[in-house]
């Protein structure tokens, strides 16, 4: 059986600092699992950095080295490092030698996800990570007691000890009263990378950061970006820090943000290269997704590589990942009592209004209110996004009015209120970001709101305003405004190009001049397509460099521009059967050849 107990406070004791309580977790944890008539184990699990090694030796058990025959003790055995499988194996086969005796096993993922572990008996013991106060203790303690620099710490550690050090050493080596954000991640990024030197063997080392740097990717993208082969995104896919999402692989946080934060002070240019070529695949990838949910993914992902500056700061002010948006359960009357309140006072609502809208809300089939909270799960903020049916909400003849005949037919949700704690005014943003997907997932968004500034947002997204209500709903002085927009898989690829930004368009704009020049040499005669081309001489040059490079990637992709586009072998399916590759490998490819062709053009013509 697997019970997961979870993490105490470390602040409880000395903030921070004490790790006793989870040591009483483990030790609680023994004597239940221990009495069996085998092994008794215990697994301790924890993201990289959370300080699973401390704990064991803070317990002061005998460690065991799995590449030598240990000597057998009385006390439990430390088993440290289970990190990946083939040393999970190991584990697993010295237990089975030693036959009987208590364990403790630590590693960032369950033993139950390992081979050979999901039939033994265990007990779980997680530990997360560190609350803001156990962080700047810890900071503290390690030298940095500046306000300034231990909030930056807190913010950019996500409550991982490891992370924490990193900064802190950073802080005190360079002696900067501002320390810039990409310089600290970068220490702490080269700490974690190396940590995860075991697991991450046969991958290539920019895969991570570059997962990061584009908020995940799938095989396709990332074949097109960097070459990466199909083995080594199997093994990326294993790594502890990897979550899959609808679209790809994500990283977790907080390592995505310190991945993130350094690629951009390292690689500011190159950052930008890949989010326009990113943009650019998904954009290819929205036209052929029938998926609403993915659609609404790939949209959001496709906005934080190019969006419009001011749509990037309403969406994406929380890129830390501070706070999550989930829908309200039972048990968060209060949080739901106190929100509304607060929207009420912060907008100048008559308070006997906001009564009736939140018992009209709660009366419906489905509520509507979703929540953002912490990263303890404390509710912060909160919108009320009502699906569109007619039949069970009450709550859609107030907010809709005369136009409720016009936008009940369509589908879709009505926001209806949004509130957030001014503390937490980051929130708000992952509220705004959690609107607009679900908007998209669900074919098309409706905002009733009496208050300009959500009015102003909502025409910023380009919202279409249908017109006000006809009665004061909140007895504020001002009508509700309505806004409302369909989203398709027809309409949403000129949605995202009025959104995106004008200064982020160049690098994608190069690929497509050369993927049109290139086209223009295999078609002999045409006239040149609008806008500047790179001269032919310049393209049969870095064409032919790619398919003589010493990658096998880059030649790959070389020689297939050359046979496709400069000596017109043959076509797609043809050459893809000449180079014995499939159609999905052939094409991606030709996709990251493109690019690299750019990329080489664009260092030619604008050389440093």
């Amino acid at each position: 059986m697997i019970r997961t107990y979870p993490r105490s406070s470390p602040a409880e004791s000395q903030p921070g600092l004490n790790p006793l309580d989870p040591a009483r977790c483990v030790v609680r944890a023994l004597d239940e699992a221990d009495g069996g008539p085998g092994a008794a184990i215990v697994n301790v699990v924890g993201p990289l950095g959370v300080g699973k090694s401390r704990l064991l030796a803070t317990l002061a058990y005998d460690f065991v080295d799995l590449d030598r025959t240990p000597a057998g003790g009385r006390g439990p055995l430390a088993i440290d490092g289970v990190d990946t499988d083939h040393r999970a194996a190991a584990a697993a086969r010295f237990v089975d030698r030693t036959g009987h005796g208590r364990f403790v096993i630590a590693g960032r993922l369950p033993l139950a996800t390992r081979p050979g572990w999901a039939h033994r008996p265990l007990v779980t013991v997680e530990l997360g990570p560190w609350p803001p106060a156990g962080i700047r203790a810890l900071a503290a303690a390690l030298g940095v007691t500046g306000p300034a620099h231990a909030g930056l710490v807190v913010r950019l550690s996500g409550g991982i000890p490891l992370v924490t050090d990193s900064l802190c050493r950073a802080i005190r080596r360079d002696a900067e009263p501002e320390p810039p954000e990409g310089a600290l991640a970068d220490a702490a990024a080269t700490e974690v990378l190396r940590r995860l030197g075991a697991e991450s063997r046969g991958i290539p080392p920019e895969a991570l950061p570059i997962v990061a740097a584009v908020d995940g990717a799938d095989e396709d993208l990332l074949t097109a970006l960097i070459g990466l082969r199909p083995k080594a995104f199997t093994r990326l896919r294993r790594l502890s820090v990897i979550r899959p999402d609808r679209h790809g692989l994500t990283v977790a946080e907080p390592y995505r943000t310190l991945f993130d934060l350094a690629y951009r002070w390292r690689h500011p240019v190159r950052r930008d290269e890949l989010a326009a070529r990113a943009a650019e695949h998904r954009h290819r990838q929205l036209a052929r997704t029938a998926d609403p949910p993915l659609r609404a993914r790939l949209a959001d992902q496709v906005l934080y590589l190019s969006g419009s500056r001011r749509a990037r700061r309403d969406l994406y002010a929380d890129e830390r990942a501070e706070f999550s948006v989930r829908r309200a359960v039972d048990g968060d009357d209060e949080a739901i009592g106190r929100l509304m309140r607060l929207w009420g006072e912060h907008e100048g609502l008559a308070e006997r209004q906001v009564e009736r809208m939140r018992e009209l809300w709660l009366s419906g089939a489905d509520h509507g209110f979703h929540l953002a909270v912490d990263t303890d799960d404390h509710p912060v903020g909160m919108v009320n996004l009502t699906p569109l049916d007619p039949v069970g909400a009450p709550a859609l003849e107030p907010l809709l009015q005369q136009h409720a005949d016009t936008l009940l037919d369509l589908g879709g949700s009505v926001v209806g209120m949004m509130a957030v704690e001014p503390r937490a005014a980051r929130a708000q943003a992952a509220l705004v970001r959690h609107i607009l997907t679900t908007g998209i997932a669900g074919g098309r968004l409706v905002v009733s709101t009496p208050w300009v500034p959500y009015q102003e947002m909502s025409a910023r997204f380009g919202l279409r305003r249908v017109g006000d209500t006809r009665h004061d709903l909140y007895r504020c002085g001002r009508p509700s405004a309505l806004y409302a927009r369909t989203f398709t898989g027809r309409n949403l690829p000129a949605w995202l190009h009025r959104m995106r930004d004008p200064y982020a368009e160049g690098p994608g704009r190069a690929a497509e001049l050369v993927r049109t020049a290139l086209r223009d040499l295999r078609r002999r005669g045409r006239a040149a397509a609008s806008g500047p081309q790179a001269p032919a001489v310049l393209l049969r040059g870095a064409v032919e460099a790619l398919a003589s490079s010493a990658s096998a990637v880059d030649a790959e992709a070389g020689e297939i521009l050359r046979l496709y586009y400069l000596s017109r072998a043959g076509g797609h399916d043809l050459l893809a059967h000449r180079l014995h590759l499939s159609r999905a490998t052939y094409f991606r490819r030709l996709e990251y050849g493109i690019g690299k062709v750019a990329e080489a053009v664009g260092r030619a013509l604008d050389p440093p």
